[in-house]
């Protein structure tokens, strides 16, 4: 039984790792380009506002009309345009967020990644214990609920971010024939991570209930 625990851990601990990994990946990938970007343009004044890289915007899309292909890529294989639908795309455009928004996007990037690393903590003290054999405790019952409400809470800082620089590109960019949506900017692992936990945990309280219910009647 310990065994296949240790191989359930090591798993979600893979899956766990890609997410955090990812996360910090990405933060990293931005501050750096940022950091780069800033020295290029330092000495330039009149590219501090018209440089296309300060307006970069993630946006997702889905097409009005599947069975219409109106754009093209050029595809260097054949030399030949094929037809094209977009799915994803960075587009350079001037949103002009105000400092409020700037401020709680940047806030809730901090808090995805204080969440992200909680969780992982959570999650290596619950390996530790299950190395130690000591597994069906309440300790683990609260160590299993943190880390499902960190990981929720992560995914709702990322969700809440992302609904605000969509919001923001809605209203200063559109492309014909497609809807900006979310879905596919948006990844669900840790919230489903966060959900199991919290099953997991209460599968856990109810044993221990019923432990104790047990010992009380003996």
């Amino acid at each position: 039984m310990k065994r296949r625990l240790n191989l359930l851990c090591l798993f979600v601990m893979l899956v766990l790792s890609y997410s955090v990994f990812s996360t910090l990946y990405d933060f990293g990938r931005g501050v750096s380009a940022g950091l780069k970007m800033a020295k290029n343009i330092k000495a330039d004044k009149a590219a501090k506002n018209d440089n296309p890289a300060l307006h970069l915007k993630l946006a997702a899309f889905t097409p009005d009309n599947f069975t219409c292909f109106t754009d093209s890529v050029y595809n260097e294989k054949t030399s030949s345009y094929v037809p094209a639908m977009y799915s994803q795309l960075i587009v350079s455009v001037k949103t002009n967020p105000s400092m409020c928004t700037m401020l709680i996007s940047g806030i809730l990037s901090l808090l995805e990644f204080i969440s992200i690393a909680l969780s992982v903590v959570f999650f290596i003290r619950i390996i530790i214990s299950i190395n130690k054999s000591d597994i069906f405790n309440w300790k683990n019952v609260s160590r299993l609920r943190w880390l499902g409400a960190a990981l929720t809470f992560s995914f709702t800082c990322s969700l809440v971010a992302l609904i605000i620089s969509n919001y923001e590109l809605a209203d200063a960019f559109a492309l014909k024939g497609y809807s900006m949506h979310l879905s596919e900017l948006l990844s669900i692992t840790t919230l489903v991570l966060g959900i199991i936990s919290f099953i997991i945990a209460e599968v856990f309280a109810i044993g221990l209930r019923l432990q104790e219910e047990q010992e009380l009647t003996i």
